[in-house]
């Protein structure tokens, strides 16, 4: 599985470089600031977050597409069918390592075969964990482990 977190910051990237990486991605993996940005960097048209993350999914045949968007939650796509999670209200700490963490969990999902919802849950609950400790890499507790078994 080829998965692309794009990590969009400052201008280090152009147009071609992009579409060629997403065209040669199952998984991409981008928050609500980058979608803006990539979907002018693909001249994709406009619309609301899920039918732009649509349109990408469509227009490069991905086999899944993950959209954090902080606060208010996220979307998960695969194919047709689409998630929406609202997010699980935490304590925060620390945010460095929560996306890493949502994108592993998807892909954890993803190879286990799960169903959207599970590997959805599973990713927010794993993101929203690492967002209440210091540091990107927190020791995992048992029982988000089982959850992805």
């Amino acid at each position: 599985m080829r998965i692309f977190d794009i990590n969009l910051r400052q201008h280090y990237y152009d147009a071609e470089t992009v579409r060629t990486l997403v065209a040669r991605t199952d998984l991409l993996k981008l928050n609500d600031e980058e979608l803006p940005v990539l979907r002018g960097l693909l001249g994709l048209p406009g619309g609301d977050e899920e039918t732009v993350a649509r349109r990408l999914v469509e227009s490069f045949r991905l086999r899944g597409l993950a959209l954090t968007r902080g606060v208010r939650g996220s979307l998960l796509l695969a194919g047709d069918r689409v998630s929406r999670h609202p997010g699980i209200k935490v304590s925060v700490v620390d945010t460095v390592g929560a996306g890493d963490a949502f994108t592993a969990a998807v892909v954890v999902g993803m190879l286990r075969g799960f169903d959207l919802e599970r590997t959805h849950d599973l990713a927010s609950r794993l993101a929203a964990f690492v967002c209440t400790q210091a540091g990107a890499t927190p020791a995992i507790p048992e029982e988000l482990v089982r959850l992805a078994v």
